[in-house]
């Protein structure tokens, strides 16, 4: 089985490439659902979380009120760290059950979509790397139209993570997400193809 590791920054449009990639027949893990997972109500996770954050970042049904968590570790690096260390390993063991389990199934290739892949270390678990790449201009733009966000608080949200330059060298392929969605289609299928990656019909 082969493993292709899925990313890019905030609203570059990784999210439309992972759907379009499932449309196709791939089976996706998706780093952002397991993260949720592991903060169900009830869980470790949930527990730990409210232990150092304080029972003010839970809904009234118990359940983790995240944009509440987001806006306090988006503008405090250590609560950040404190919180990505409390759920790193607890998603890590979820992946890598989720991996066994479509080995099991005999998957030719299977994508692991995560928005932290190289900052995780996730790459190493990974055969090919692909990073979807949008200017910072338009990423700005986008994720203010996105989530409503102020321009200074898109970005520190983009500064919060690795630098895309950094992100784009690491990649062993960079699409482009700058045009049309149709374009950035072509570029995935180009790669899949050129890699002997394509499912068979």
């Amino acid at each position: 089985m082969k493993i292709l590791g899925l990313t890019g920054g905030i609203a570059s449009g990784k999210t439309t490439v992972s759907t379009y990639l499932k449309e196709m027949g791939y089976p996706i893990i998706d780093a952002d659902k397991v993260s949720r997972k592991v903060v169900e109500p009830h869980t470790e996770g949930l527990k730990e979380i409210s232990h150092f954050f304080g029972n003010d970042i839970l809904q009234s049904d118990g359940s983790l009120n995240r944009k509440k968590l987001g806006e306090i570790v988006f503008k405090n690096k250590d609560k950040r760290e404190l919180l990505n260390k409390i759920l790193s390993k607890k998603i890590r063991t979820e992946i890598i059950n989720q991996i066994e389990y479509y080995k099991k199934q005999g998957a030719d290739v299977l994508i692991l979509d995560i928005p932290l892949l190289f900052e995780g270390g996730y790459d190493k678990m990974c055969d090919f790397t692909m990073v979807i790449y949008i200017p910072k201009e338009l990423q700005i733009e986008r994720l203010i139209q996105r989530d409503g966000l102020t321009r200074d608080k898109a970005l520190k949200r983009i500064s919060a993570q690795l630098d895309s330059a950094e992100r784009n060298s690491k990649a062993d392929i960079v699409i482009d997400n700058s045009r049309s969605i149709e374009d950035t289609h072509n570029q995935v299928i180009e790669w899949l193809e050129r890699n002997n990656l394509m499912l068979e019909k």
